[in-house]
């Protein structure tokens, strides 16, 4: 066999340990979210870049007052990123995150944006419920 050979043999190799690692975050992200379904309804939202400083996910829960009960972030660069608590949105109304009007500054704007993205996902959950849809 060739090095060229090897050499694709050996990326083919790192790819599947890529795929298999970001399976086990993506399931240990969901994992962690469960708890979070249970308060209410919750939504997913992304926010950043993929190759300038990473992605942010921003899992938000609200209750029926549409006030935000509890959250979770998953941000970071690499697959070794793991999710933590994201406390700063907790008491906050999902139509002011929403709309923009209510931005905690000591988060990073990709945190933000997903927090922005995860409330917009949760006002359109309320929509089709309102017009009698989900």
């Amino acid at each position: 066999m060739s090095n060229l050979g090897k050499i694709f043999i050996l990326i083919g190799i790192m790819w599947l340990f890529q795929l298999w690692f970001a399976y086990k975050q993506a399931k240990i992200f969901q994992d962690d979210i469960r708890g979070l379904r249970k308060q209410g309804t919750m939504a997913i939202g992304v926010g950043g870049r993929r190759y300038r400083g990473g992605r942010a996910f921003v899992a938000l829960t609200c209750d029926e007052n549409r006030i935000v009960k509890d959250g979770m972030v998953l941000k970071g660069f690499t697959i070794f990123a793991k999710s933590k608590p994201l406390t700063t949105y907790t008491g906050f109304s999902i139509d002011e995150i929403a709309s923009g009007d209510r931005i905690v500054q000591s988060e990073k704007k990709k945190v933000q944006e997903a927090a922005k993205s995860s409330a917009q996902h949760i006002l359109e959950h309320f929509e089709r419920i309102k017009t009698g849809g989900e």
